[in-house]
């Protein structure tokens, strides 16, 4: 588009115009959305602003306000097709049959060329799905014969016949597209990428190269191109399953499983017999903790496909629904069709870990470590529950792989965490952080992390709930559901807090459900993404929060007295889960910062959590965050939570698990002092800790490492935590 049409001071609007667009093309979005806003502020007529704020939402999938601005921006500037093409692709990304209706009606009225016109509205119709390449010229009969060799995998004959065409016809984008696919299925990435790239130069449009030209770039390293590449393509077809499935998948594998759902959800409604996208569409419903559906979608891709890694999955999901009798089935199941399969094996370790059955689960991940020697994680998760000996022969093991320049990353990564464990073990201290620091470098390198954005959350909803009466509020209808809820930083005792309580016979412990924090989140979050305040929430909604944990609570543990929720980012919104459940209970774990943050570098936590813990630096600050969340709500609200601390819970048992129990509303019962002997499941990383009885030996553990921590101790004392 041209540069905008102004009114008023039109030099400011220019010269702002001009700094918005440049913050834009260096990536900076927020910054030239910012400045894009107040032109808008001080004039809403501008085609050119509105058209620019309909692409930065785009871009930052934020679908429904790109499509308000784009329209707009097409009601001012009805004939500049750069508008429209914006539209359609902020259409095609969002995928709401109601978003594609608005805009294929608005653009067959539009002033545009008929072709053009047209051509837009069949992205939503007769080429949605698939697009039709530009063939140069190529005989029909010739190019038929290729999809055919394409189609039958003889890829090198699929290579050596496209050539031939490109020779002939270069405008040929459908043979450069199969060219570039047999390329890649021989291995050989740069040449498959340029012809991809050969094959959009003829063809601009041409959805399916674009699609497949992605997972090529994914596997060079280039993912912010290759996921640019799959939006192109959904932007041209957004009905082509490989690009919506790719996407999702990639989103996936980056622990972005909230974003990767908006595409496998549109790609299993289009093809609802790939087995493939149900089981990605299960993995992403995991990693969100929403197990009933991962459930419902592995047993689907296991009905249509029964292979061992969905039974496996299926498995999990039902592990985490505590359906374990099922989830054993489904272990044995998947392991019957693939006996040596090492993730298998360690995955049923794992479970086996959980259930206090760890002699089985030793014995299963020494089978995963036989199957596949190269693997690490099974080192990993083996040693979680396994006590290292001087002379274990595992130790030289993973040292010769964790040396080896060929061992991949991930497998290093695991590899350092399990030889730092294992050295611990055998009190080899002075080579624990020669393998911890390298293994959160590898985590950090796989999971970049922003500790501002935790920052900037914190204090943000710090900012949300003020202006709340808290202790006066009331809300008519609330439940009278009375879970006790266990919060605190990771590693710092939540585990074995909950397991004392959960010792206890009139409470069942329901480990870490998450359900309240995110539903409470989710209650707080207004349009748009930005936080409400907590004063303008209606005590209905309240009410209904409240009704709906309870009724969750009844589904997952029927005929359960109460139950406890180590949900530890709980204390993120207490407030709200006291006014929604005036019955609950809240306690809050408190632990030395050191041994804590420490405990917490020593682990690996679930994929796309606590990515703020393979960094010492943001450790400290992201404990600071806790502390002032901790400290907002004992300034409102000191009677509402009931703190205990680590140290004098391991120091002095009986008078802290009285007090412990007490706060809890409970009658004090001995068997809380044997919480060892509790044979529940527990999924936490303290799966073996809290079947010991309690000791003191991880109390002021960080001394060991004092020099080797000196940069989180550093930022500790900076902000006030530790005064030694």
């Amino acid at each position: 588009m041209t540069s905008p049409k102004t009114a008023g001071p039109a030099t400011g609007i220019k010269s702002a115009y001009e700094l918005a667009m440049a913050r834009m093309n260096a990536g900076r979005l927020a910054e030239a959305l910012e400045l894009f806003g107040r032109i808008h502020e001080a004039n809403p007529k501008i085609a050119e602003v509105e058209y620019q704020i309909a692409r930065i939402f785009t871009r930052s999938d934020r679908f429904d306000r790109a499509l308000a601005h784009a329209a707009a921006a097409a009601a001012l500037a009805p004939g500049q097709a750069a508008v429209w093409a914006a539209w359609a692709e902020a259409a095609a990304l969002d995928g709401s049959p109601v978003a594609r209706r608005a805009f294929v009606a608005a653009v067959k009225a539009s002033p545009l060329p008929p072709a053009d016109r047209q051509a837009l509205a069949d992205r939503f119709g007769a080429r949605s799905a698939e697009t039709r390449p530009a063939t140069g010229g190529a005989p029909d009969q010739a190019l038929k014969a290729l999809v055919a060799l394409a189609a039958a995998g003889r890829h090198a004959e699929a290579d050596a016949a496209a050539a031939r065409i490109l020779a002939a016809h270069r405008g040929c984008a459908l043979a450069a597209n199969v060219r570039g696919t047999a390329l890649a299925a021989l291995g050989r990435t740069d040449a498959a990428l340029a012809a991809f790239r050969a094959a959009l130069a003829a063809d601009p449009a041409y959805a399916e190269a674009q699609a497949n030209m992605a997972p090529v770039l994914a596997r060079l390293g280039r993912g912010d191109e290759a996921k640019a590449a799959f939006r192109a393509a959904i932007a041209r077809a957004p009905d082509l399953v490989s690009a919506l499935a790719g996407l999702g998948q990639m989103l996936l594998a980056e622990g972005q499983a909230k974003a990767a759902l908006h595409w496998l959800d549109r790609a299993e409604a289009l093809a609802p017999a790939r087995a493939e996208i149900r089981q990605a569409r299960g993995n992403a419903l995991t990693q969100l903790r929403d197990y009933d559906g991962a459930r419902a979608a592995f047993a689907e891709a296991v009905r249509l496909n029964r292979r061992p890694m969905p039974l496996m999955m299926l498995a999990q999901a039902e592990a985490h629904l505590g359906l374990d009798a099922e989830a054993e089935a489904h272990f044995d199941a998947a392991l019957a069709l693939a006996p040596d399969h090492a993730v298998i094996l360690g995955a049923r370790g794992v479970f086996l870990q959980e259930l206090g059955r760890f002699a089985e689960a030793e014995d299963s991940f020494l089978r995963a470590i036989k199957a596949d020697p190269a693997l690490g994680e099974n080192y990993r998760l083996y040693f979680a529950s396994h006590k290292a000996t001087k002379d274990d022969p595992l130790i030289p093991a993973m040292e010769r792989r964790f040396a080896d320049p060929a061992t991949p990353d991930r497998d290093r990564m695991a590899l350092g965490f399990a030889l730092a464990k294992a050295h611990e073990d055998v009190k080899d201290f002075a080579r624990v952080f020669d393998y911890l620091d390298p293994a959160n470098a590898l985590m950090r390198k796989a999971n970049p992390y922003s500790i501002a954005e935790r920052e900037d959350q914190v204090a943000a909803l710090i900012e949300a709930m003020a202006g709340v009466d808290w202790t006066g509020f009331r809300v008519p209808g609330a439940t009278e559901a009375a879970p006790i809820f266990v919060t605190g930083m990771p590693r710092s005792g939540t585990t074995l807090v909950e397991q004392i309580i959960a010792s206890h016979s009139s409470v069942t412990g329901a480990g870490e459900l998450a359900d309240g924090t995110v539903s409470a989140m989710r209650l707080m979050t207004g349009k748009g993404g930005a936080l409400r305040r907590a004063a303008t929430i209606a005590p209905a909604e309240f009410a209904a929060l409240g009704q709906d944990y309870a009724a969750m609570i009844r589904a997952r543990f029927p005929g359960a007295d109460r139950i406890t929720d180590k949900s530890i980012q709980t204390y993120l919104t207490l407030g709200l889960a006291r006014l929604a459940m005036p019955q609950a209970r809240f306690i809050v774990v408190r632990r030395d910062p050191r041994d804590t943050l420490l405990s917490i570098y020593k682990n690996v936590f679930p994929a796309g959590t606590h990515l703020y813990a393979y960094d010492q630096v943001d450790l400290a600050r992201h404990y600071t965050t806790f502390v002032r969340m901790i400290d907002f709500w004992r300034g409102l609200v000191p009677g509402w939570f009931h703190e205990i601390r680590y140290e004098e819970l391991v120091d002095d048992p009986k008078p802290q698990s009285r007090a412990l129990i007490a706060a809890c509303g409970l009658e004090w019962e001995d068997a809380c002092l044997n919480f060892h002997k509790n044979t529940r499941k527990v999924e936490t990383l303290s799966v073996w800790q809290v079947r010991q009885p309690i000791s003191k030996g991880s109390v002021r553990a960080w001394e060991r490492y004092a020099d080797r921590l000196a940069p989180m101790i550093a930022q500790l004392r900076r902000d006030g935590h530790i005064e030694d």
